[in-house]
């Protein structure tokens, strides 16, 4: 069991994920009405809001409006009226629904954006179920947290590309005359920096360009199994305080971190051992969150590299050997005292550990060693010094690069989200609406990993084929 475990691939869910959703969808949706009791799984509190205070029953059960939004995400269905007549040729769907009569846009709409904070309690739940089922599969993904921020981009006039070149052919024609002016600068500063239409949908840049967007932070176990979603409101960040677009955004994603730790741990009671991200958060409040208050290690790279090292240090935090800077000390682990921070232990490059009679020694082989010791300098290097820089695990070591490499799961998680479960193609612009329709994307995908649970098939639940097959 475990060495099938250990030859899981953990890009299969999202590999021909597109051929898959065209061809394969029937069979899953089938899968959805075999498996998932939803009736049973929606919560109490979900029950009671949803009919409370309506002065006559509801038409619609709760479990079917959720049903019907489930599979409109697992059909890649972005818009409703679409999805309607698909209901109303399909007597299999609504069966699967509960639906006798099917609702229209306009209830579907309500139902979001009444119920998107219950959705969003619904999806909390389903993160606590489905927490064991992920340490069965792999305990050491499991073990892992990553944190990375996006934008879901809004149906605004601003999004329409027409309104930025109208801007940008304004401002070349003032460059003619000024051979340094910068007219696609002036053009995005000139940009507003939220929506007419919602001040919550604001300018963002993302994957190499701006738009206006629903900000977001999404939060995975190194599985690539979404464990929490935030939605983003820091109004003290302003793209314009950076020199550059991408310096704005990492400026930003070091804000967010801690804010949505503190949420995500308020509501899981859950432990990690390494958290994952990258260099956008790179910041020493961050590290100390990280590793003093909720005792993880952080693996993140640095931003950008010191223009003066330490003396002593390379760039990246390490000791060098005192007669040769361009050997590295080697990591020997970490020491804890009580009472003293803990410490990084260096031990010289040509010092080799040994097991002599029980006891740990050390053999020194350098020919022109720099201290009289036998074992050869050592650092022993508080943590609390520079936490950033003095890393638990060494920078570029090769379990540091290991680790590091899970990172992109989480990138692939998100554009499953957006392009396969059609988060990308939704024509909304009203925040309640936009957040139902994220946390319907995370419903989805943990429904998915339920599926794969009750069929006895978690060996193969990171891939929608396999689960299926």
């Amino acid at each position: 069991m475990k060495a099938n475990l250990n030859q899981l691939s953990f890009t299969d869910i999202y590999s021909n994920v597109d051929e898959y959703f065209q061809q394969d969808k029937p069979k899953l949706i089938k899968l959805f009405e075999q498996h998932i009791d939803l009736q049973n799984l929606i919560t109490q509190s979900f029950y009671n809001h949803y009919h409370a205070d309506t002065g006559h029953p509801r038409i619609y059960k709760l479990s079917s409006m959720i049903s019907a939004l489930i599979l409109k995400s697992m059909l890649s269905i972005a818009d409703t009226s679409l999805f309607i007549n698909i209901l109303n040729l399909s007597s299999e769907l609504r069966d699967i629904c509960g639906f006798t009569t099917v609702p229209n846009a306009s209830q579907f709409s309500r139902f979001k954006i009444k119920f998107e904070k219950d959705l969003k309690n619904f999806f909390d739940y389903l993160v606590e179920i489905t927490d064991p089922i992920c340490d069965e599969i792999n305990s050491y993904l499991n073990d892992i947290l990553i944190v990375d921020t996006t934008g879901i981009e809004a149906y605004v006039n601003e999004n329409n590309p027409k309104k930025f070149d109208t801007l940008f052919r304004q401002c070349k024609a003032l460059s003619k005359n000024n051979p340094t002016f910068n007219a696609h600068s002036f053009a995005c500063s000139k940009m507003p920096k939220v929506s007419y239409a919602n001040p919550d949908i604001k300018l963002s840049y993302m994957n190499g360009h701006y738009c206006y967007a629903l900000k977001t932070s999404i939060v995975t176990n190194g599985l690539g199994i979404i464990r929490d979603i935030d939605f983003l409101n820091d109004k003290s960040t302003n793209i314009t305080e950076a020199a550059t677009a991408s310096e704005a955004k990492d400026k930003y994603d070091s804000k967010s971190l801690i804010p949505t730790l503190n949420k995500f741990f308020s509501k899981h009671d859950f432990k990690y051992k390494y958290f994952l991200g990258d260099a956008g958060f790179d910041a020493v409040d961050n590290y100390k969150y990280l590793y003093k208050d909720k005792n993880i290690i952080p693996i993140i790279p640095l931003r950008r590299a010191p223009s003066s090292p330490m003396p002593g240090f390379n760039e990246n935090g390490v000791p060098t050997c005192p007669n040769d800077n361009k050997l590295l000390m080697k990591f020997d682990g970490i020491t804890r005292e009580k009472g003293r921070s803990d410490r990084i232990k260096w031990i010289c490059p040509k010092s080799k550990k040994t097991r002599i009679n029980g006891k740990t020694q050390y053999i020194l082989t350098c020919e022109n060693p720099c201290t009289t010791s036998k074992c050869g300098k050592i650092y022993q290097v508080p943590i609390d010094n520079n936490i950033r820089m003095h890393t638990v695990i060494p920078r570029n070591s090769s379990k540091w690069n290991k680790l590091y490499k899970t990172r992109t799961i989480i990138e692939r998680t998100n554009f499953m989200m957006k392009y396969p479960l059609a988060l990308q193609y939704t024509k909304l612009n009203n925040t309640e609406s936009l957040k139902s329709e994220v946390i319907l994307s995370a419903i989805t995908q943990l429904i998915v990993v339920l599926i794969a649970n009750n069929m006895n098939n978690t060996q193969n639940i990171l891939s929608i084929k396999k689960v299926i097959s």
